[in-house]
């Protein structure tokens, strides 16, 4: 009886431990995704900044 509650035990920390790794790859994943957001309106701004300065140099 012993054993079996302490291989269930076992299988209940491993399912913890599961459940909050997948929740702290979700955190970082919502992290990264507003990094490149950033990073991609970053880009924009200066791409517009250069199409800007070639229209102003071809006048």
């Amino acid at each position: 009886m012993m054993k079996v509650n302490i291989g269930l035990l076992g299988i209940v920390v491993l399912i913890i431990l599961i459940l909050v790794s997948i929740s702290n790859l979700n955190s970082k994943n919502e992290v990264l995704q507003e990094d490149l957001i950033i990073i991609k309106s970053l880009l924009e701004d200066i791409d517009n900044d250069i199409h800007d300065i070639e229209k102003k140099i071809e006048k």
